[in-house]
């Protein structure tokens, strides 16, 4: 598992997401507070879809003990604690963590009613539900155990960056203080589900490195998309 996992980890290093146009815009200051709430508006519907892909893999899964990280996982993004007593707590929800997160922006859920869906998102939703409805699961599996794996760390930058910048107080912080931490473990289960695939080699480790470039590809991609479609939206609707 541990070369696995080293492995992964450099796969995301190379393909240095937080180096983006996004995260270099953030951490320069050039993607100023209402441009930042544009994009997580936007980024609302990624957090409330991702768990339908992963609902669709799951019911691919032949085995029970297969599907056992993907339903403890499924079980958290809809509010599951189990820390003390196991109970489904609605406002821990991940769509409804990442609301909250959105009114300590100003940001309110009457605003988000009106708020469309719009294509950078989309692409990247239907693009996860594609793979898990139709690629080979140990595909499907790494890509989005990689997304896991790198979202530990865009939430700790973005938290970050909230606070220092005064948008966010710290004391308020939500959604993105529980995805720093519990996003690394949520990758360490997918990749477990892999791990024959990878040390059997041939097709199946194939399959596990197409599905984490595949991952790195499309999460790089999103966050490129909504940079851009706040600070050049014009080129969104130009002919390459």
């Amino acid at each position: 598992m541990e070369e696995l996992l080293s492995w992964v980890a450099a796969q995301a290093d190379a393909c240095r997401i937080l180096k983006n146009h996004y995260f270099t815009a953030l951490e320069d200051g050039s993607l100023d507070r209402e441009r930042f709430c544009e994009t997580q508006q936007q980024f609302f519907f990624a957090v409330r879809y991702f768990s339908r892909p992963m609902a669709a893999l799951m019911a691919r899964m032949p085995s029970s003990a297969l599907r056992r990280s993907l339903v403890h996982n499924l079980a958290e993004e809809h509010g599951y604690v189990d820390e003390v007593a196991p109970v489904f707590d609605p406002a821990l929800a991940h769509d409804m963590t990442f609301l909250r997160f959105l009114e300590t922006l100003g940001v309110s859920r009457a605003e988000m009613n009106h708020v469309r869906e719009a294509e950078a998102v989309r692409a990247f939703n239907t693009s996860l539900m594609g793979v898990c409805m139709m690629e080979r699961t140990d595909l499907a599996l790494a890509c989005l155990g990689v997304i896991e794996h790198v979202f530990a760390d865009i939430s700790a930058r973005i938290g970050r960056t909230a606070v220092e910048r005064g948008w966010v107080p710290a004391e308020k912080l939500v959604h993105y203080n529980l995805h720093q931490e519990i996003d690394g473990r949520h990758a360490a289960e997918f990749f477990e589900c892999v791990l024959q695939a990878w040390q059997g080699g041939g097709e199946g480790r194939a399959a596990v490195e197409d599905g984490v470039k595949l991952g790195l590809h499309v999460f790089d991609r999103l966050y490129v998309d909504l940079w851009k479609a706040t600070t050049h939206p014009h080129e969104q609707h130009t002919a390459p």
